[in-house]
């Protein structure tokens, strides 16, 4: 049963595009550095249902196993680097499906 890894993101006033690209691609790169990662899918929020959130990210791994190293791994660690800063806030949920 895979597991989908769900990130819904509030950024901070003033925050670039460039900063906000930078952290997509970092995004979307996890799933050619960290193993178990099946999918990525990232964008903008274009509802207005929540308007506090500006992005969200569905990261698909194999298992629960995967996705306990997913949080420690170097990569994923690289880019809380780059998103923490950004981001207002983070809402994360991880479901089996």
């Amino acid at each position: 049963m895979t597991v989908k890894h769900l990130v819904l993101i509030e950024t901070n006033d003033g925050v670039t595009d460039a900063e906000v690209q930078e952290v997509m691609a970092g995004i979307i790169a996890l799933k050619d550095k960290i193993p178990g990662v099946l999918e990525v899918k990232i964008g903008n929020n274009f509802s207005d249902r929540a308007p506090h959130i500006s992005h969200a990210a569905v990261i698909t791994l194999t298992d629960k196993d995967a996705l306990a190293a997913y949080g420690p791994h170097p990569a994923h660690q690289d880019l809380l680097k780059i998103l923490m800063p950004i981001a207002k806030n983070l809402t994360i949920a991880d479901i089996d499906v």
